[in-house]
């Protein structure tokens, strides 16, 4: 991927269906494939579809938007930082009620 100052950006994304499109540079609705997704990957790619992420321009050709991968993503570490914060803190305050000193 291409910043807009010129310079390469890392794209890290998880899961065997985004592995696929990107495999086979299918990221713009010109770089459409054909998939049929393997029954074990059915739901993640129905998920995936319903969120934006994989886009459907033909019957049975998807691609994989980027962006709105990333935006996901950010949402979910948005949701999960208070949480992690909040169970670091109980544990916190757990380890200091067996405090003898």
């Amino acid at each position: 991927m291409i910043a807009r100052d010129g310079s390469r950006v890392g794209v890290r994304v998880r899961g065997r269906t985004a592995e696929i499109f990107l495999a086979r540079h299918a990221i713009t609705p010109g770089d459409a494939i054909e998939h049929v997704p393997a029954e074990r990957d059915r739901r993640a790619f129905e998920r995936l579809l319903a969120r934006g992420i994989v886009r459907e321009v033909a019957p049975g050709r998807y691609w994989f938007n980027i962006p709105a991968a990333l935006a996901d993503a950010d949402a979910l570490s948005r949701r999960m930082v208070p949480i992690a914060i909040v169970l670091a803190l109980a544990i916190a305050g757990i380890a200091m009620l067996f405090y003898r000193g």
